[in-house]
């Protein structure tokens, strides 16, 4: 392949900082969670800013797949599930939780359009049990593009 035909080169600091972002915003979201369910039941401004905090980190992991998609030709997602998948296939996210990234991806579309289907109860049980979703995510990233 000649040097015109190759594929731009991976952005990093645009990806660590998206990647920064995820970090800070997880910080952020366990405070949130020590408060238990009790307060997203009655505290709408922690319920607001946790779902809005998840929905900024899935759209962050978003722009860096299409990124990253984009940079190594992949392919050309027609969603950003489908950019999710492209990684999975191409050995750079863990098969394993293929599933569980789609899922967030839902999530952040039901954040966005569907905002008055999202209970409190859901947002906190997101918050209990799948912050370390985008730890995986995460590590992921950095052992590919940062080793």
């Amino acid at each position: 392949m000649s040097a015109e035909n190759s594929p731009p080169q991976i952005d990093k600091e645009k990806i660590r900082d998206k990647l920064n972002l995820i970090q800070e915003n997880r910080r952020r979201l366990e405070g949130l969670r020590t408060g238990g369910v009790d307060r997203f039941r009655h505290d709408p401004l922690a319920e607001a800013a946790a779902t809005r905090m998840l929905q900024v980190s899935i759209e962050a992991m978003i722009d860096v797949a299409n990124h990253i998609v984009a940079r190594l030709r992949l392919g050309i997602p027609k969603t950003y599930r489908e950019a999710m998948d492209l990684l999975v296939e191409a050995g750079i996210l863990p098969a394993e939780q293929q599933e569980t990234f789609r899922q967030m991806v839902r999530f952040r579309n039901r954040a966005v359009h569907l905002y008055d289907t999202i209970a409190p109860d859901e947002v906190y049980r997101i918050l209990d049990r799948h912050l370390g979703d985008f730890d995986v995510f995460i590590a992921a990233i950095l052992r590919r593009f940062f080793q």
